[in-house]
């Protein structure tokens, strides 16, 4: 079977979901407070190639010295000696170039940069040494040194480059999958409304509703009052203060920068507002409401942003950016979509023509 198959095939159905997400992010473009969704992919595994009754000495690679470039608090990490071996869910994958930084268990992980260009090991794969353990450098300052040496106060932990097997000749890649979709929670442009039930958060953080599924969060500051002048959600959810549900005296209060509720010149109540320091554990219900994802546990830091009485948050989506992702995408699509057609008329001809006798 021709393998380029695979790879073609994977493509698009990669391309497809990105194209969904795109379009579902063009659709709330007016949404307020709506925070993009990111398509993250990855390679499939890289396995080794070996030659069948073969044997190739190691010293078919260069012993040229490993490229290292440092990235903040992470390295990126480049060699023709061999490969880095990664452990991923579905192998081990093998690889001539690598990103790594530290987790917050003290192993070696592969990163990708968040949305404001910070390290994130959240979902990366573990390092493994040459011969496939985890490797641990802890709290301490480490270095990796040119010939693969991973050295932590003085001392090697092992190396990190892997050479193969004797009869290996290359690696072999089954093309790009869909590793998970994320969350932009960047800030999006802050509108002026006049609306005392208008509420907006300038910087990280996150209004506490009361649903009834339970405690969620959101940045959608467009609130309204109930019967009993308590102030909810548009969905009927109750914005959360100190004591419960806020009680607003009709639309006649104001708001301090923290959030305080002040009605004739006396704090009533303060609007309870969480920042969230692990934002990749909560998930999306409904118009703009998010909840952990199950099994894990919020990790709360101060609110150190303003809030904003009679203004709103518009989305973070930019339409034309959008509008370009979503172009090569398609355009990424039917290319991909061309090789497929490309294999299809060869094993045809295949088929039809090689085998035909006279």
């Amino acid at each position: 079977m021709l393998r380029g198959l695979y790879t073609a095939v994977s493509a698009m159905q990669t391309t497809e979901k990105k194209m969904d997400v795109t379009a579902n992010n063009m659709a709330n473009v007016n949404t307020t407070s709506y925070k993009k969704d990111v398509v993250i992919t990855e390679s499939f595994p890289d396995v080794l190639l070996q030659k069948i009754n073969g044997k190739i000495s190691p010293e078919h690679f260069t012993n040229k010295p490993m490229v290292i470039e440092q990235q903040g608090d992470g390295y990126q990490l480049k060699t023709e000696s061999g490969y880095f071996t990664v452990k991923t869910e579905l192998g081990n994958s093998y690889n001539s170039e690598i990103r790594l930084a530290v987790d917050k268990s003290g192993y070696l992980r592969t990163f990708s940069l968040d949305p404001n260009g910070n390290i994130d090991t959240s979902n990366g794969n573990l390092v493994l040494n040459s011969a496939g353990q985890q490797i641990f450098v802890g709290e301490d300052p480490f270095q990796i040194t040119e010939n693969g040496q991973v050295v932590v106060n003085g001392q090697s932990v092992g190396s990190i480059i892997n050479r193969g097997y004797n009869n290996t000749i290359g690696t072999i890649n089954g093309g790009l999958r869909l590793n998970h979709i994320e969350v932009n929670f960047s800030q999006g442009t802050l509108q002026e409304t006049g609306n005392n039930l208008d509420i907006a958060l300038k910087g990280t953080g996150f209004f506490k509703v009361f649903t009834p599924d339970g405690e969620m969060f959101t940045r959608s500051g467009s609130f309204t009052l109930n019967d009993n002048g308590e102030i909810i959600t548009p969905e009927g959810y109750f914005l959360a203060g100190q004591w419960g549900s806020i009680l607003a005296d009709g639309q006649d209060f104001q708001l301090t920068e923290k959030g305080e509720i002040i009605v004739n010149n006396e704090v009533v109540d303060q609007i309870e507002i969480i920042d969230i320091e692990n934002t990749k554990s909560l998930r999306k219900h409904g118009l703009g409401f998010y909840y952990p994802e199950e099994g894990t546990e919020i990790e709360e830091r101060e609110f150190t942003g303003e809030v904003l009485q009679g203004f709103l948050e518009a989305s973070n989506i930019d339409p034309i950016r959008e509008m370009i992702e979503m172009i090569n995408t398609y355009r990424a699509y039917e290319s991909n979509q061309k090789v497929i057609s490309s294999y299809d008329e060869i094993l045809k001809k295949a088929t039809n023509e090689i085998g035909r006798i006279g």
